[in-house]
């Protein structure tokens, strides 16, 4: 979020929408990313490699749908919104165009958003964060064939050797290729792996804190390119440290960033719309950019308001979005165990 309003501030003052100079605000956001990716493979890997590859599979895909959808369809609910009131509630495009293109919204990340009505950069209201939730999607799919491999005895190589051969394909194709985010879900792999193999938290959490701050630092300085291999080879010994037991001194156990996780995913998704309703006005455009001191003032009390909201939404919609998608699953796949048990009975 503060990479992002650092290039809103750059966006009311250009009318551009990229990456700012700074090498520590170019960092956080693909830093943010790679870590959520990472943190996917971690949960998911982990949980086929505990199960032996043997996970209810219905259940896990009603559960993230049931997850992504309820925070996902407010966020394009209002982003719709926004566009809405900004043509004039006319249509300014066929019915039939407006209408793939709020189903391609609509589309849980799945489908490309393309502008709607006319209003160009449709994707900025949200701060174009959706893109994301492809590349999730392509790995929640890739766990069922990937699921033949979750043994014992060869799941630690088989993500090992996910993790060298994406971070070479990487390396040698263009940047921001679909192998530099393979990278970053195979390194959570690896890391739940040797989880996995030494389940007991074997790293001093002062030690391993340090040299998990250590790195931050030297990434920060090396500042190399966004999700290049050497930015996820630093972020994977960061992440291997704090899944072993480093907790960045107590930051990463604390009430706060607990809360903070829970409703991680509505900040992700609301975020843009705190830059494209609050900031992108003639009295906060004109108040943010300003002075340093007024975009400050205006990202702390964006991030409390944004915060504020999203632990609403967590609390509101997502939670028992959670709850209604496990009840669903159960039933599903309890119900498809009857349909296939009377069809073997019947053979």
């Amino acid at each position: 979020m503060v990479q992002h309003a650092a290039v809103a501030r750059q966006w009311l003052a250009t009318g551009t929408w990229t990456l700012p100079a700074d090498p520590l605000f170019s960092q956080l956001g693909s830093v943010a990313v790679s870590l959520f990716f990472m943190v996917t493979g971690f949960l998911f890997w982990g949980k086929l490699v505990k199960s032996g590859g043997k996970l209810i599979w219905s259940q896990l895909y009603i559960g993230r749908v049931f997850r992504i959808a309820p925070v996902y369809f407010l966020a394009v609910s209002l982003m719709l919104a926004v566009v809405m009131l900004r043509t004039g509630f006319v249509l300014h495009e066929s019915m039939r165009a407006f209408a793939v293109g709020v189903v391609h919204w609509f589309g849980l990340g799945l489908l490309i958003g393309h502008d709607l009505n006319g209003y160009e950069n449709t994707w900025i209201i949200l701060a174009g964060v959706v893109w994301t939730l492809k590349y999730e999607w392509r790995f929640y799919f890739a766990l069922l064939p990937a699921s033949i491999f979750a043994r014992r005895r060869s799941h630690l190589p088989t993500a090992t050797a996910l993790l060298v051969a994406s971070l070479y394909l990487s390396e040698v194709g263009q940047q921001g290729n679909n192998w530099s985010y393979v990278s970053l879900f195979a390194a959570g792999m690896v890391a739940a792996s040797i989880r996995k193999v030494w389940p007991t938290e074997t790293i001093n959490d002062r030690a391993g804190s340090l040299a998990a701050a250590l790195l931050l630092v030297f990434l920060i300085w090396l500042h190399p390119a966004p999700f290049s291999s050497i930015q996820a080879g630093i972020l994977f010994v960061f992440f291997v440290l704090i899944s072993q037991g480093a907790t960045l001194f107590g930051a990463f156990s604390s009430t706060a960033a607990v809360r903070l996780g829970h409703t991680s995913f509505a900040i992700y998704l609301l975020q843009g719309l705190i830059f494209s309703i609050v900031w992108d006005t003639d009295a906060g455009r004109s108040f943010i950019t300003r002075t340093e001191t007024n975009f400050w003032f205006a990202t702390v009390g964006s991030a409390v308001m944004l915060s504020v909201v999203s632990a609403v939404v967590f609390v509101k919609l997502e939670r028992p979005g959670i709850a209604m998608g496990r009840s669903a699953g159960r039933k599903f796949s309890r119900r498809a165990e009857r349909v296939f048990g009377a069809f073997n009975a019947s053979r």
